[in-house]
């Protein structure tokens, strides 16, 4: 009878679900392209999805009939639709800067690989990137893995990087949360390509590629949102959410972590169930 018992145990504790809850989760602002304080477009830019300010003050300029609005409107200063969208940035925003982190990582002057699932922190204040490096991220055959790259202070892109997303990752499960200001600049190495959602806590600035602002400055695979001034002072295609704030989970303990979990769980018990027969 007891080794009936013990049975039932270990595989009730074998078949512990992995758990999670949304780590960036954007709400209502996952409908919008871009949202900040003021929004600034000076190029014939493109957008996926609303583009919203947070408050009646805020100013949008730049869209209609020189940047194009797809799938979306650009939603008047004071809207509720973006005055909720804006707030549920800020949550989203600092929910995710109070992860802690799994992983580190240093300035991206090399090349560097993100294993998704993980939270990773920047071991330096500001990051600033090296042209050519190249970015990968693993998503060990899970499509569903999330890659959250925090960064203390500010970002910059300095020219082209190329990025690999290897088994199964996606770049709206890609989310660059900038403690202040996120800068891209494109120089004589564009158009670029920028995988990943970008939230900034203060700013953010996509330069003008090489030849002014009707030249196409580069694509972001993602939203980007600014807690102040978001400025696009380039022709840049921003593709939008594509429902990453739906997606998103927790990094949830790797096999190995649920198998050492199982077998404490079950000595325990088997322990228990000796002391009661």
């Amino acid at each position: 009878m007891r080794s009936k018992l013990i049975w039932s145990v270990m595989v009730a504790v074998a078949v512990v679900p992995a758990f999670g809850d949304p780590v960036v989760n954007l709400n209502t602002a996952s409908s919008y392209g871009l949202l900040g304080g003021t929004i600034s477009n000076t190029g014939t830019s493109l957008v996926q999805g609303n583009v919203g300010v947070g408050s009646a003050s805020g100013t949008i300029s730049g869209f209609y009939p020189t940047g194009t609005v797809v799938s979306g409107s650009v939603i008047a200063p004071g809207s509720a639709g973006s005055n909720n969208a804006y707030a549920d940035f800020l949550s989203a925003f600092t929910a995710a800067q109070n992860l802690t982190f799994t992983q580190t990582f240093g300035d991206l002057t090399t090349s560097t690989t993100f294993v998704g699932n993980n939270v990773y922190e920047s071991t330096v204040i500001d990051v600033s990137t090296a042209s050519g490096i190249a970015l990968t991220f693993d998503a060990q055959n899970n499509p569903n893995e999330v890659f959250v790259i925090r960064t203390q202070g500010a970002f910059t892109e300095n020219g082209a990087l190329t990025f690999t997303l290897e088994n199964q990752a996606q770049a709206n499960h890609i989310f660059w949360i900038i403690g202040t200001n996120a800068t891209i600049n494109v120089g004589g190495s564009g158009p670029i390509t920028f995988d990943g959602s970008i939230l900034a806590g203060n700013a953010f600035t996509m330069s003008a590629a090489a030849g002014g602002s009707g030249v196409l400055a580069g694509t972001i695979d993602g939203c980007v949102f600014a807690e102040n001034a978001n400025t696009l002072a380039g022709t840049t295609d921003v593709s939008g959410c594509s429902g990453s704030g739906t997606a998103s989970t927790i990094p949830e303990p790797r096999s190995s972590g649920l198998a050492s979990l199982a077998l404490v769980l079950g000595i325990l018990a088997w322990r228990r169930l000796r002391v009661s027969i």
